[in-house]
């Protein structure tokens, strides 16, 4: 089984921990308490078809920015989930700085940029504001769970062909 490592980046509540709550336990409750350092939880997801990936997910302190990447918290990251909140246009931002980031410190690995709580806005926006690859920006909901499950399905089969 592939076991990978997955870095959850973005700012103070824009949802990592109810994304990775509704993704491994397919539930949401709304009221979590900031996550102080880091929160690791695994999920298996079929990557191929046939082979399960394993990925270890680490929620991180939103307040950590882009000085995350100075931490060892990112030590042998496979790839990363990069969230911000879709009523937050400043969580946006610090999303693609994020993005880029990522990219410097671990360049050919991928990441998917996600903007949640899209169930709080008509019609979730559009990728096109957002200065990164349209194919790594998802639009969200951990609330309602839409495009949890398939972006990190898509994340899984991207490490699985990269071999990461």
């Amino acid at each position: 089984m592939l076991t990978a490592k997955v870095m959850l980046l973005g700012d103070m509540g824009v949802g990592k921990t109810s994304i990775m709550y509704r993704l491994v336990h397919d539930r949401f409750d709304g009221q979590y308490m900031t996550t102080l350092g880091v929160e690791v939880l695994s999920y298996d997801v079929p990557a191929d078809g046939s082979e399960l990936a394993r990925l270890v997910l680490w929620d991180t302190d939103g307040d950590f920015g882009t000085r995350i990447f100075e931490t060892a918290y990112v030590t042998g990251a496979s790839a990363a989930i990069i969230v911000s909140d879709v009523t937050r246009p400043q969580s946006i931002t610090h999303m693609v700085e994020l993005a880029r980031g990522f990219e410097s410190r671990f360049p050919g690995r991928p990441y998917k940029a996600l903007v949640n709580k899209i169930d709080l806005t008509k019609g979730g926006g559009g990728a096109e504001q957002i200065d990164l690859a349209p194919s790594s920006v998802s639009f969200v909901s951990a609330k309602t769970g839409a495009g949890i499950a398939e972006t990190f399905a898509e994340l899984a089969e991207t490490i699985r062909r990269r071999q990461l």
